[in-house]
């Protein structure tokens, strides 16, 4: 199936195109600015790859049960774990951050401006509020020169912001294995300033025995026009999960046996989570002239965080985090007779304190203490970005970014991984609808203080853990028409001192981490978009390769060998119609090729493909009923894959066939 989907992905746009360009009704693409790579570009012009989405109109056309559902159909993105709430989504970003066991590592997140990656590259969307999600950017390679540590992607979230008028809407979403979201939203509108009120509560039963899972989210949004040239944004989220259980991973004759059970470990020690999230920040806008702006940041963080895992010495864990950052930049804009220039420096210092705490789980009971350290993760990095665009038709950017980054334990033992990051773009405009493009970048991942104090020896930090480091290269050709968007990029990136997980016979269930030597990723991205009058088609395809170059475990020698947990292939395809004013349907496919499970390639996970069908109609004056299916076809796949478990307890089973239906009332 797949080689021939490799023979006819190339085809399948043009086909399309060829079909229906002369039968519809032409539409302007707006030339879409891009704001995450720090300096304010159109998109056809942007030497990086990038992928923009807006949920403005189509927001509540699915179940919103996981942030999953707003990055799919993106190349060379693929997502686990959207059913697992105790180990939390990840996401990878070609190959970057395919090493996560839990939650998400690699990747920057910017939620409204604010960093939610913390220092060390830890990120949990468990207080996300995704109900208020207005649009997200994707940067699809390394940009450490703009992020700093851990920034092989980076996804920058903006949720809603300067409504046009007050409302008040209540939304309520069901679904299978009694998934149920409650959420509310009011909106104040006065002169110069909005008040957005976000409520989301939240619970499922899960699909697997021991997968339940219950959360409340709070989110205030203030935005103040102060003047002219001065606009300040506050905002608070506060997030309670009293729990999230975990149901473990199975052997394969387990999921033959009962795909729906839970690891009788997980259900013998009771494994779970629970969090308590509180974050509040500020953003300030100041135009200080019409070429000249300051952009500044600051916000603080607290996160309480429990959890059991399947084993005993170490098996409960208590996590009491603080978090706090602050970072300015400014922006110069020149206009020239044949040029304009835009120059951007800035600075970003970010600090992390950890009090980790571990004890004895004597089969679902606290017990005995056996780990207490204070862990710190303090970053600070200065960055410049230069940025030229020619009447000619070339857009020459570059930049460069120092960071500082000290970690310690109870106040000393400190660790400094310092680090430089350059960057090159090019862009060239051959005519209004042709663009070509070129980017150097590198990026660099430290240990996480979770990875770091996971130590074999049982106590302290695993000073054998260094950073990782990568450099890519990509190009890439954009085409735009009045209703054809086509994109198409080749990259490859080379890394040192990869990190991935693997497990010990003594603690399974417990990952720890080491460096595999050096690597080499490369692949091809895909993705056009075919507008019409009732609705657009969309393909997206990512082919790439992920292989280790000098990777010797226990003697063996693994180079060659595929690194584990990243899909050869993902195919995605969506069609929106609207069928008539107020009623809308979405069809979904996503195919996702093989990957392995272990560093030995001895585990082949199969290749699958996901059907999804979506249908909203306008009721009433302002609102909404949708219904969904997904996974029509009753496929049987993976939600995870454990990469390098211990016994081969690999699999995480997904979902089956499922419903759900939502009811949306503004008023």
């Amino acid at each position: 199936m797949l080689g021939y989907i490799n023979r006819i992905i190339i085809l399948v746009p043009f086909v399309v195109f060829g079909n229906l360009q002369d039968t519809i009704q032409t539409i302007d693409l707006e030339n879409v600015v891009v704001k995450s790579t720090k300096i304010n570009t159109i998109k056809k012009q942007t030497p990086l790859s990038v992928t923009l989405k807006s949920f403005i109109e189509d927001k509540n056309y699915n179940s919103q049960s996981s942030f999953s559902d707003f990055i799919k159909n993106t190349p060379g993105v693929f997502t686990t774990s959207s059913n697992n709430f105790s180990q939390d989504m990840r996401i990878s970003i070609r190959g970057f951050g395919a090493r996560s066991a839990f939650g998400i590592r690699g990747i920057k997140l910017i939620v409204d401006g604010i960093p939610e990656t913390t220092p060390d590259g830890q990120s949990q969307l468990d207080n996300l509020p995704l109900g208020l999600i207005s649009n997200i950017e994707i940067l699809r390679g390394p940009n450490a020169n703009l992020y700093g540590n851990s920034s092989g992607g980076v996804i920058s979230i903006n949720t809603l912001s300067n409504p046009d008028e007050k409302y008040y809407r209540t939304s309520g979403i069901f679904g299978a294995y009694q998934y149920q979201s409650i959420q509310r939203t009011r909106v104040l509108n006065w002169k110069t300033s909005n008040l957005i009120i976000h409520y989301d509560k939240r619970k499922s039963n899960g699909y697997r025995d021991q997968s339940n899972y219950k959360s409340t989210i709070l989110n205030l949004k203030y935005i103040n026009e102060l003047n002219q040239k001065s606009k300040i944004i506050w905002q608070i989220n506060y997030t309670d999960s009293p729990y999230a259980f975990d149901p473990g991973g199975l052997r394969l004759s387990e999921v033959e046996d009962d795909r729906r059970q839970a690891r009788k470990n997980n259900i013998d020690f009771d494994t779970y989570e629970k969090v308590k999230h509180l974050k509040t920040g500020v953003s300030w806008n100041y135009k200080k002239s019409e070429n000249s702006f300051f952009d500044s940041y600051f916000f603080y963080q607290k996160r309480d965080f429990y959890s059991k895992s399947p084993f005993n010495f170490g098996g409960v864990i208590e996590i009491d985090r603080d978090y706090y950052g602050f970072g300015t930049k400014f922006t110069r804009n020149k206009n020239l007779d044949n040029r304009n220039n835009s120059f951007v420096i800035g600075i970003d210092h970010l600090s992390q304190s950890d009090d980790r705490k571990r004890f004895k789980n004597n089969f679902g009971l606290k017990g005995d203490i056996t780990l207490s350290q204070m862990e710190n993760f303090d970053s600070t990095g200065l960055y410049i970005v230069n940025q030229t665009s020619f009447n000619t038709g070339f857009l020459f950017r570059y930049g460069i970014r120092y960071d500082i980054n000290s970690i310690g334990i109870d106040s000393n033992n400190k660790i400094n991984l310092d680090k430089i990051n350059p960057s090159l773009g090019l862009s060239y405009s051959i005519n209004s609808s042709d663009n070509l493009f070129f980017s150097f970048g590198t990026s660099f991942e430290t240990p996480t203080l979770n990875e770091l104090s996971n130590n074999p020896d049982g106590s302290g930090f695993n000073k054998d853990l260094n950073s990782n480091n990568a450099v890519n290269y990509e190009i890439g050709w954009r085409k735009s028409l009045k209703n054809i968007a086509f994109e198409a990029v080749a990259y490859i990136t080379n890394s040192d001192n990869e990190i991935l997980p693997y497990e010990i016979e003594q603690f399974p269930g417990k990952n720890f981490y080491r460096n595999v030597g050096s690597t080499l990723r490369k692949g091809v991205e895909l993705s056009s978009t075919l507008s019409f009058d009732r609705g657009f088609f969309s393909l997206n395809y990512t082919l790439s390769k992920n292989r280790f170059k000098d990777f010797v475990l226990n003697g063996t020698d693994l180079s060659d060998n595929l690194i584990p947990g990243i899909p050869s292939q993902m195919l995605d395809l969506e069609l929106l119609l609207k069928l008539s004013k107020k009623n809308t349907l979405i069809l979904t496919n996503r195919l996702i090729g093989e990957r392995y499970a272990d560093n030995l390639n001895e585990t082949l996970i199969a290749s699958y493909n996901i059907f999804n069908v979506k249908y909203s109609k306008g009721i009433l004056k302002n609102s909404e009923f949708s219904i969904g299916v997904n996974n029509l076809f009753n496929q049987e796949f993976y939600d995870n894959i454990r990469i390098n478990a211990f016994g081969k307890r690999y699999y995480e089973p997904a979902p089956k066939r499922n419903f759900y239906f939502g009811l949306n009332f503004s008023f």
